[in-house]
């Protein structure tokens, strides 16, 4: 995740806050309608400037903004974006080992799986992609926002396909070498757990025989995963299309919100998600998180705790949705015919504003997720992703073909877990440090590259 920058004292800046018994705000104050701190865009004055916000009413005062970051990135969302990433290693857990658990799958008993309960949400990956996608509009035009620095905009944009290269080419030559020495089981494995979805690689590699070759493997790493879907060497990888054109969408809407009024960014934000809708649905889920960026680095929410547990909670409802059955029946009415299923996706993105408003929106949530072990899980948030499926399709296939004859379903699960879980958390480790490195390097390349003449 980029860096966010500091808001620079002199750009006034509205937090919106729930007024308890005790939050009330000092006598000068004038109170008004929700919609009325719209027009407040001079930058003249020094300082920040808060609103207290119940459902009705604002009440504007001179304050200091808090900042919920932890070496100059939002610590609750890095925690949030590696949550992400062991939801989408625990779906495609049971989708290749326990396909009837997720109930995706035809040929089995409907009435086993989690599908349209709300505790789908801890395995639904799906939703956690779409939570990616979300965060990464979010932060990555948020520097700019809090500062106004177009040089921030161009050096992220300088830097995006740099900044994505590295582990992604080392997890494609990573499953190029584990294919050239065998190592890969997922087709027995595939064949005890019943998984069509498994024996195909992950729908990647649908023909018996496949010939694994390096220049193939460097050109998906190097250029085929940022411009086409299609990842044969880890099926994870289509979504880095969706990330990488996503980004420059985030960065284009930043430029253009910077200065627009709120009522003119509202109309581009609605203009921008119609556009997107029609060339790439995914992207909507950048034009929201974007969005959201703008609205908070002008207007910061401060929840009371009430608040944002509602926040957070309706969030995890929605982000439970796949399917409209069980407790997601209701959304039959907006269920999306086409191959694409965009209701998927607006519910998905409806759920990632949400979670992050709920987040950042009361501090005791924001500190909680600011701890060690959420700070650690964001560190190894993108080589899990990246380097998860060729561990399930090696390491966990072998393990389950071992354990499986030796028990019930259940601890053969257990067993496999037990021990592919650290080493996926070992190898992502590993390549978070490398990661850092590289990124390090790439920051460095970056600021050269765009400094001025």
């Amino acid at each position: 995740m980029d860096s966010v920058t500091r808001e620079r004292p002199g750009r006034p800046r509205l937090h919106a806050a729930h007024c308890g018994s005790r939050g009330l705000a000092p006598r000068r104050h004038s109170v008004v309608r929700f919609l009325a701190f719209i027009d407040v865009s001079s930058s003249s004055e020094r300082g920040h400037l808060t609103l207290y916000a119940d459902p009705v009413s604002l009440a504007r005062v001179d304050a200091a903004a808090p900042a919920a970051q932890v070496s100059g990135k939002l610590a609750p969302l890095e925690a949030l974006r590696g949550l992400a990433a062991c939801i989408v290693v625990a779906w495609h857990f049971f989708w290749a080992f326990d396909p009837a658990r997720i109930g995706i799958e035809d040929g089995f008993d409907p009435s086993a799986a989690m599908l349209g309960s709300v505790g789908f949400a801890s395995i639904d990956g799906p939703a956690a992609v779409t939570l990616f996608f979300v965060l990464s509009g979010f932060v990555l035009p948020l520097g700019f926002f809090r500062s106004g620095r177009t040089e921030l905009v161009v050096r992220a944009a300088a830097k995006r396909w740099l900044r994505l290269l590295c582990l992604v080419m080392l997890a494609v030559l990573l499953s190029w070498l584990l294919f050239r020495c065998g190592l890969y089981r997922y087709r027995e494995a595939a064949q005890l757990s019943q998984s069509n979805w498994l024996g195909t690689f992950g729908g990647s590699v649908k023909q018996a025989e496949f010939s694994p070759s390096l220049l193939g493997a460097v050109l998906e790493g190097s250029l085929f995963a940022f411009l086409r879907e299609p990842a044969t060497y880890d099926p994870v990888l289509w979504t880095m299309r969706h990330e990488f054109f996503g980004s420059f969408v985030s960065f284009f809407l930043a430029v253009m919100l910077w200065r627009a009024r709120p009522a003119a960014a509202l109309w581009l934000l609605v203009t921008a998600a119609v556009v997107v809708h029609s060339a790439d649905p995914f992207l909507f889920a950048f034009v929201a998180g974007t969005g959201l960026a703008w609205f908070m680095s002008r207007f910061e929410f401060h929840l009371s705790a009430g608040l944002a547990l509602a926040c957070v909670a309706a969030g995890i409802f929605l982000f439970g949705y796949l399917e409209p059955r069980g407790s997601y029946a209701v959304f039959a009415a907006v269920q999306d015919p086409s191959p694409m299923r965009f209701d998927r996706i607006a519910i998905h993105t409806a759920s990632g504003l949400l979670i992050i408003a709920g987040l950042l929106g009361n501090d005791r949530f924001a500190r909680t997720f600011a701890n060690p072990p959420f700070r650690l899980l964001g560190r190894l948030s993108f080589p899990v992703y990246l380097f998860h499926f060729p561990l399930l399709c090696s390491v966990a296939s072998m393990l389950f073909i071992l354990f499986r004859h030796s028990g019930s379903l259940y601890h053969t699960l257990l067993l496999v877990g037990a021990i592919y879980a650290p080493v996926v958390i070992a190898v992502g480790y590993a390549f978070a440090r490398v990661d850092e490195a590289w990124l390090h390097w790439v920051n460095r390349f970056a600021a050269r590259l765009t400094r001025p003449a």
